[in-house]
């Protein structure tokens, strides 16, 4: 019996066996504009284990391998339903799936996986959904210094909130983040919405929170740390726990949660998203080196970096040791699912400097931020900050589009002045200030490649102009050195885009990339030798006399003589050579000559205008016909508008004020033949005949004319030779109330419709229809009748 028991023991600590080490769970709606009462969401969730037990290599991530744990644990994270009044009517199941391995170190033995699950939920879904468990690895203690033993990683999912459907935050950090015993450990946590209006704030995880039990076992276990809300920081004191007074390190777990809020002033989150990640002090080690390692070279950290789904993008890491002797080992990581990494490597001409390449191939549906952290660690395990890039799949940035001499993107190119002063380039895209610090344009004189000339941080410069697909800058007292040459580079983001995390341009590090020289006036001649040929000419200039009346002019028709004075030069230039200037020798001669002036008299002046008179008088008449009958026509046509009954019981239906239609491809890097279109559109109404209140617009409830006019705005094709073949077919749906105003008489009411359409597709299609408001009037102050709201789509471009 008792060895019955001891074996059961030893079962029981078998399947118990420590092993989990931190993990995050985001989401998003595939389409956050459908009006399905079923909407399709994208889960994706990443965690952390002891290498040991979720063995991973290079090898099974570039093949996508099975990552499982070899013993009783499966490697299928289960995301269950956690709400207290549990998901029925959701249409959310358990989702138990092997992950796949992103990333590995065997300088801290953690390996990582992740998985992408797509599920379709009820469009009225707000749950709890998370990942639990009962084994954290042993070094992992509870806030009182026992040993932790329950996980839980909860999200929020409410589809509930807003129109488009909320997506959650989007946050990510290496699964263990190593700071020396004694010092101030910065660390910064990359969280972002691609609701780029959403507000974003972090806090730390609590037993009770909107999430209920956020953090299990592991709650407030990062003694005196503070974070900020607003920048996602923690910043602490790194101190050994006093349980492990003994050893020479101590492992914590930080738990935070990031939401998102409708604005600044909002109190309720619309989602929360987990991090828990491990937080490792250690004490240098002998001869470790007083500088740690850093990521340097492309892209500084927490950068923003547009990338196309479909198309691969690669991208390096390097690092530096600042010791004599050292060198990078490893860099721990925690990567994208589907990202690819190299072996370390030596920059090429470097001693001190060490990188890895990524490459990926993102899927459309990685579409949205994704992260990328990293920390290099050296020979003595000394180990650097953590490194954080985002990604923003379905997004380019606006890259610097480089100078060329004919057209050029980019001014100034060649020679200029030594006051010059203002600078312009073109980018692929439109332009906006960068949303951080460190992005730098500079000049250097190639004399003098090791300090720049000039710089400006364009994160806050007003020397920094962005306007439309330009930037500009301006050098202050500009003095640049005669005859020196120039070269002007960029930093990753001096010029960014507007969407998410502010996708930002590559970094331009040629130094033949954008170059200009300046004028020495002091190696320019002003001596110039000239050797002319002989050469003639005459010119006749405008006379500049008088003329005088006769006296004796008659209305009989008299010649009248008057005298003018011609002038005529001649230039003549003999052949010489000189030393400048050029002397030239000029003769005048002046003549006088008599003009006869003829004066017509009054009989023949009438017998002249004789002619066209006629003429013009018959012309009249053709011309004022048409336009007295079109006078007449428009005129009745009034009368009949005004006082004709059909009419006036037509215009009394509709009482149009106006509206607008647009469109958008849900995919724009599909392949396929059909294109899914998402086309929206917008129409105002008199109120009286389209009643709408705020409980209808909170309602969604119908919105329709209670007489004749039914509230569906049909857009038909408008094409003159007609939409066959294109998929299109005519949009007929009651629109959705989302404003009114008692004040102005006015309701409106807008519709989102997916459609599918071939791929050829360019097509007119649009709202048409003969019933505006009775106070809208035509340019002749008629009343107006037909309206036409057009929109062309076409996807071939």
């Amino acid at each position: 019996m008792i060895y019955i028991l001891f074996q059961l023991s030893i079962l029981v600590i078998a399947v118990r066996a420590p092993h989990y080490k931190g993990g995050l769970i985001n989401w998003k709606p595939v389409d956050p504009y459908t009006n399905s009462s079923n909407v399709e969401v994208i889960i994706y969730q990443s965690h952390s284990w002891t290498l040991s037990r979720l063995h991973c290599d290079q090898a099974l991530i570039n093949s996508l391998g099975l990552y499982v744990d070899g013993t009783s644990f499966s490697g299928e994270p289960r995301i269950e339903c956690k709400s207290p009044a549990g998901c029925s009517g959701t249409g959310f199941n358990t989702i138990s799936q092997v992950t796949y391995c992103t990333d590995f170190s065997t300088a801290v033995q953690i390996s990582s996986g992740a998985l992408i699950k797509k599920i379709t939920l009820d469009r009225n879904t707000d749950i709890l959904v998370g990942f639990t468990g009962n084994s954290w690895a042993p070094e992992i203690k509870t806030s009182l210094d026992g040993v932790a033993d329950y996980w839980r990683v909860i999200t929020h999912i409410d589809l509930t909130q807003k129109y488009p459907i909320n997506s959650s935050p989007v946050t990510g950090s290496l699964p263990l983040i190593r700071v020396i015993e004694g010092q101030t450990a910065i660390i910064q946590i990359p969280a972002a919405d691609w609701d780029r209006t959403d507000d974003i704030r972090c806090r730390w995880a609590d037993s009770s929170g909107p999430a209920g039990d956020e953090c299990g076992d592991i709650c407030n276990n990062l003694p005196g740390a503070n974070l900020s809300s607003s920048e996602c920081t923690i910043t602490w004191n790194a101190v050994r726990r006093s349980v492990d007074a003994h050893l020479t390190t101590s492992t914590y777990v930080v738990a935070i949660m990031v939401e998102d809020f409708v604005n600044s002033a909002s109190t309720t989150p619309m989602s929360s998203v987990p991090l828990q990640m491990l937080i490792y002090t250690y004490q240098l080690a002998s001869g470790a080196c007083n500088v740690t390692p850093a990521v340097i070279g492309d892209r500084p950290n927490r950068a923003c970096i547009g990338v196309l789904p479909g198309v691969q993008h690669v991208e390096r890491i390097v690092a530096a040791v600042y010791c004599t002797g050292d060198y990078i080992t490893e860099f721990i990581t925690i990567s994208p699912l589907y990202m690819k990494k190299t072996a370390i490597a030596r920059v090429s001409g470097t001693t001190n400097q060490w990188y890895i390449t990524l490459t990926w191939t993102p899927t459309t549906d990685q579409r949205g931020p994704q992260v990328f952290c990293a920390a290099p660690i050296d020979q003595k395990e000394l180990t650097g900050s953590q490194y954080c890039i985002s990604f923003v799949v379905g997004y380019l940035p606006p890259n610097l589009i480089t100078p060329t001499l004919v057209q050029g993107s980019a001014s100034p190119l060649g020679t200029v002045f030594a006051n010059h002063s203002l600078f312009s380039i073109q980018a692929t895209g439109d332009v906006y200030r960068p949303s951080r610090n460190g992005t730098y344009i500079q000049i250097f004189n190639k004399a003098n490649p090791s300090t720049p000339e000039w710089q400006a941080d364009c994160g806050y410069s007003s020397d920094c102009i962005y306007l439309g697909q330009t930037v500009l800058f301006y050098v202050r007292n500009a003095n640049w050195t005669y005859g020196a040459n120039y070269y002007i580079l960029f930093s990753s983001g001096a010029a960014s885009g507007n969407i998410f995390c502010n996708p930002e341009s590559d970094p331009i590090t040629d130094t033949s990339f954008w170059n200009f020289n300046i004028w020495d006036p002091g190696v320019s001649s002003t001596t110039t030798t000239t050797t002319t040929p002989p050469t003639t000419g005459t010119v006749t200039t405008r006379p500049l006399g008088t003329t005088t009346p006769n006296a004796s002019l008659t209305t009989t028709g008299i010649i009248a003589t008057s005298a003018s004075t011609i002038q005529t030069t001649t230039v003549t230039t003999s052949t010489t050579t000189t030393t400048s200037p050029t002397t030239s020798v000029t003769t005048t001669t002046s003549t006088t000559t008599e003009i006869e002036m003829v004066v017509m008299s009054a009989k023949d002046f009438e017998e002249y205008c004789r002619q066209p008179v006629a003429i013009a008088n018959a012309v009249s008449m053709i011309v004022m016909v048409p336009i007295n009958i079109i006078g007449m026509f428009t005129a009745f046509t009034k009368f009949d508008k005004m006082f004709n009954r059909n009419r006036l019981a037509a215009n009394a239906r509709h009482k149009m004020f106006g509206g607008l239609i647009n469109w958008k491809p849900v995919d724009p890097y599909t392949n396929s033949s059909n294109v899914e279109v998402i086309i929206y559109q917008s129409h105002s109404w008199t109120l009286s005949r389209l009643h709408c209140d705020q409980a209808l617009i909170d309602s969604l409830g119908l919105y329709v004319d209670g007489t004749s006019f039914t509230g569906e705005p049909s857009i038909a094709c408008q094409s003159p030779a007609g939409c066959s073949g294109t998929g299109f077919t005519t949009i007929s749906q009651v629109t959705y109330c989302t404003d009114f105003s008692t004040a102005v008489q006015i309701s409106s009411g807008a519709l989102i419709k997916k459609i599918t359409l071939d791929r050829n597709t360019d097509i007119l299609v649009g709202f048409t229809g003969n019933s505006w408001a009775p106070e809208i009037k035509t340019s002749l102050d008629g009343v107006a009748d037909y309206w036409r709201v057009i929109t062309h789509i076409d996807l071939t471009q």
